[in-house]
């Protein structure tokens, strides 16, 4: 008796010295949205705008994550934003394999990386916009269930909730969207789009111009090293000059000069 209350009071002491942990399973209505909710919401209409998805990407955003707060599903397993399933994600890049280590890291990158989820659910989309024939209830329906739903009744069932679920939340993000102080959020999003758009090409020219340069003056450099002729290319050299296990300054070698001479014979 002693044994079972000595077991019991380590039992529950064990217990009382686990960190409280609590859950919630639910989403907040759009309204009550936090700053980091409405932000991602912001940028999958804008990353979905060019492509014509720009409400679809951010009504599923709202339906599969709450608009960034639940990144994870492992019992699909998926991930990111838009929940996307990480072993169809795998399926689209040949050289991965498909294994354990590979979907962690591909749901690793979709969980930190919203614009990779951003571009991955833009693609799965517009596959089944080309699979359908542009038909939006059959895109969203497949985005959930693939060709499943029109094979079986349970998930065609699944399928088309998932669609009247992702439907409503477009018809009230159209009024989220027309609201002034989101007009502007998308205003200076663009423009801050642009910005670092013009940023890229200016870095980019740069670049180029830099590596123009430098070869420009490796050619110059490399002049001095043709022992044959100015246009030889077939040379090669160590950047430095080792001695031993010493390394001396670098070695520049001065133009080899090649004159006639006669042959002396030496006996």
């Amino acid at each position: 008796m002693q044994r079972i209350i000595l077991f019991l009071c380590s039992f529950i002491g064990f217990c009382y010295a686990l960190p409280q942990i609590e859950f919630k399973n639910s989403c907040v209505p759009l309204n009550q949205f936090s700053n980091s909710q409405k932000q991602v919401l912001l940028h999958s209409y804008l990353a979905g705008e060019g492509e014509g998805f720009g409400l679809t990407l951010a009504a599923i955003a709202w339906k599969e994550s709450c608009a960034g707060e639940y990144k994870m599903n492992f019992q699909d397993p998926s991930a990111g934003n838009f929940h996307a399933y990480i072993p169809g994600v795998i399926n689209r890049y040949p050289k991965l394999k498909q294994n354990g280590f590979t979907q962690n890291m591909i749901g690793a990158m979709l969980v930190e990386n919203d614009s990779f989820a951003e571009q991955i659910a833009i693609t799965e989309l517009k596959y089944w916009q080309k699979e359908h024939q542009g038909n939006w209830k059959n895109i969203i329906k497949s985005y959930n269930k693939g060709y499943s739903w029109q094979k079986n009744e349970q998930a065609n069932i699944q399928a088309e909730k998932y669609y009247q679920d992702v439907a409503m939340r477009v018809k009230q993000l159209e009024s989220y969207f027309q609201k002034e102080e989101i007009q502007q959020s998308i205003r200076q999003a663009r423009n801050a789009s642009k910005a670092n758009s013009f940023q890229i090409a200016q870095k980019t020219q740069e670049a180029q111009k830099t590596t123009e340069d430098s070869t420009n003056r490796r050619i110059s450099q490399s002049q001095d090293y043709y022992a044959y002729s100015e246009d030889s290319t077939d040379f090669s050299l160590l950047p430095i000059y080792q001695v031993g296990n010493e390394f001396a300054a670098p070695f520049k070698p001065k133009k080899t000069i090649i004159k006639e001479f006669d042959l002396i014979e030496i006996y």
